[in-house]
């Protein structure tokens, strides 16, 4: 049991995600908020004293949060190019973990994770949200009960409008390699892959394309160009366990999309529909029994089915995982299959993800 009886979290990036996990901490009784970490010093006072957090638990070092004793769970919201080593830390100090995706920068920096996390292993959670969309978290359920029969093909669409030139977005983190990775493939392809994962299971094969639109970007600060080499659109076709074909694209250039992510699986007697922008909702295609008919229809999602995303974290800490929870596999596998995705679009083949 822990000192309070309930964990003390510390935050490490306190930029827009933040707001929300700071929020859902305030709604768990097994959580507080006890420490805080972030380079800003002024946004990291500013926090600090919102959220009463003192002046000695306010960190702009990494590791001073991590190692301090009085934190007993990390919850990591910061860049790509800082998830391993925030990752690293807490296996070295042993301290419970909930990191963003993607994974990893790279799949070198996941497999040296994996030799650290075998030897040493913590609780982990991936923030794999999509999970905790209701209407996804149904039609999981409605899958395992065959509502729909045999699966043959899954389309995946993940679009958002941001990076489109309308919004002459400057050159921030998200457009530069070094930091980010990869452009749309990690930043939303993730979450793609995850729900693949998470509704059919593991990938055996992908064949992927991906392009840059938008190849300068102006400085933040000036008026200076920056090329971009990242991408701003990932398309793939995947096949997955019981021979299961999967459609798949993403952009960050699809202009009248907001935080569109929808996800379609096609079975032998019906289909379902979701789209996290309408999470109480599920559209199912299936047979009318009054006029031998087949037609969507929309249901509402029963309230069952919600649930907050950081009580699976909660729940993994305290030694009582749930089942379903995106934990440090998750998160391995998904960096593999993106590793996989850029071969198959640099090699213009088809690559078996092993």
């Amino acid at each position: 049991m822990f000192k309070t009886g309930t964990i003390t979290v510390g935050l490490i990036g306190l930029g827009g995600m933040a707001n929300a996990h700071r929020m859902m901490i305030t709604e768990l009784g097994q959580l507080q908020l006890g420490a805080l970490c972030d380079v800003n010093e002024e946004l990291l006072n500013s926090i600090g004293e919102l959220e009463g957090v003192a002046t000695e638990k306010r960190f702009k070092d990494i590791e001073a949060l991590i190692s301090h004793p009085d934190v007993d769970a990390v919850i990591s919201i910061v860049p790509n190019h800082l998830h391993a080593k925030v990752l690293e830390l807490c296996i070295q100090y042993q301290k419970p973990v909930l990191a963003e995706k993607p994974f990893t920068l790279n799949f070198a920096e996941a497999e040296k994770l994996a030799k650290l996390y075998e030897e040493h292993p913590i609780p982990c959670m991936v923030g794999f949200s999509y999970r905790y969309v209701p209407s996804f978290r149904y039609a999981k359920t409605l899958l395992e009960k065959d509502e729909i029969g045999t699966v043959r093909h899954i389309a995946i669409r993940y679009l958002q409008s941001f990076g489109s030139p309308l919004y002459e977005v400057p050159y921030i983190w998200r457009f530069n390699k070094e930091i980010s990775g990869t452009g749309a493939l990690g930043d939303l392809g993730a979450h793609m892959i995850d729900c693949a994962r998470f509704f059919i299971g593991e990938f055996y094969s992908v064949s992927a394309l991906m392009k840059t639109f938008v190849h300068k970007r102006k400085e933040l600060d000036g008026e200076k160009m920056k090329k971009v080499e990242v991408d701003d659109y990932v398309s793939f076709q995947a096949v997955l366990e019981k021979d299961v074909i999967g459609n798949f694209v993403t952009t960050r250039n699809a202009v009248g999309s907001g935080n569109q992510l929808e996800v379609t699986i096609y079975g032998d007697y019906g289909t379902i529909h979701v789209n996290c922008e309408r999470p109480d909702e599920i559209e199912i295609c299936a047979k009318d029994i009054k006029d031998n008919s087949y037609k969507f229809k929309t249901n509402t999602v029963p309230g069952s089915f919600k649930k907050q995303q950081l009580q699976d974290f909660a729940d993994l800490v305290m030694n009582h995982p749930q089942e379903g929870t995106p934990t440090f596999v998750d998160g391995y596998q998904n960096q593999k299959i993106i590793e996989r995705i850029i071969e198959s679009a640099e090699s213009g083949r088809t690559v078996i993800v092993r």
